[in-house]
């Protein structure tokens, strides 16, 4: 089962009243966590009784592959490749979005374009194709005809429950077919990526219901924000440091998931706490 270890907004306000990180080191702030969801807004209930709402700062594709990699190290197989491949088709919605969005087209004029292949999965790998072919040259990475688009129709269409070390296998391949791309648009279309992620991320979405809500309300709503650190992650990506914790396969990665469902705690720190 995937949890997001997120913060909770009471305890960090309650931290800043009391002048930590600027005049000392907080106390450590357990981390609650949360089963994910399909709205990125979560409803914490932290150790100390506090009700509070987060927002992770992700998109859909980047949780959906960490959602992959969860089902594998919990033995759901089937779940496993049916989730990686989510996360693939809507990474190419991503990237045609991008590619849209380099050539000054707004977003509004973007949605109705994908208005008419939203459905058509066929289509919108065409058009990822086409969009990447001509924004570098070259072919974009894609399943295997032969192994592993057989094979992911099996699980998803005929009932085919794989092994691990096929659905490990899947995941690599995913893995490395969207970094790769991911990687090429981010040093091509660096400000389009940032936008196109700012637009349609949880975060995004999130504040336009709130201020929607606090509109028909009248009531402030008040919430924290963090970023879950994917291993696919489109703005703090693993490539930037060579030291990142997310290095490695799906192997190593499942693993590190194991490892992190332990519980743990933040602490608020000025930037250098010695001066």
């Amino acid at each position: 089962m995937m949890l997001l270890d997120l913060i909770c907004f009471d305890c960090i306000m309650e931290q800043v009243k009391n002048g930590a990180p600027e005049s000392n080191i907080g106390e450590p702030i357990m981390t609650p966590f949360e089963q994910v969801n399909n709205t990125g807004v979560y409803e914490v209930n932290c150790s100390k009784g506090h009700k509070s709402k987060t927002v992770i700062d992700n998109i859909d594709f980047e949780i959906l592959y960490e959602y992959g990699l969860n089902a594998i190290a919990d033995g759901y197989f089937r779940e496993a490749v049916s989730t990686l491949t989510a996360s693939m088709e809507r990474y190419y919605e991503f990237f045609i979005k991008s590619i849209l969005k380099s050539s000054s087209n707004e977003f509004d004029k973007i949605d109705k374009i994908w208005k008419n292949v939203s459905n058509q999965s066929e289509r919108q790998l065409g058009a990822y194709i086409f969009l990447y072919s001509q924004a570098f040259g070259e072919e974009p990475l894609l399943l295997n005809t032969n192994k592993e688009v057989p094979f992911r129709n099996s699980v998803i269409h005929k009932g085919y429950i794989p092994n691990r070390q096929e659905t490990i296998a899947f995941a690599d391949t995913v893995m490395q077919l969207i970094e790769t791309s991911l990687l090429n648009l981010k040093n091509k279309f660096p400000e389009a990526t940032i936008e196109t992620f700012l637009n349609y991320g949880y975060k995004k979405t999130a504040e336009r219901n709130f201020g929607k809500l606090e509109k028909d309300t009248g009531v402030e709503q008040h919430y924290a924000c963090v970023n879950i650190m994917t291993t696919i992650d489109v703005v703090h990506g693993r490539e930037i440091n060579d030291g990142d914790g997310r290095q490695g396969n799906a192997e190593k990665r499942i693993q590190n998931i194991l490892d992190r469902r332990n519980p743990r705690a933040l602490t608020l720190v000025k930037d250098n706490p010695g001066k």
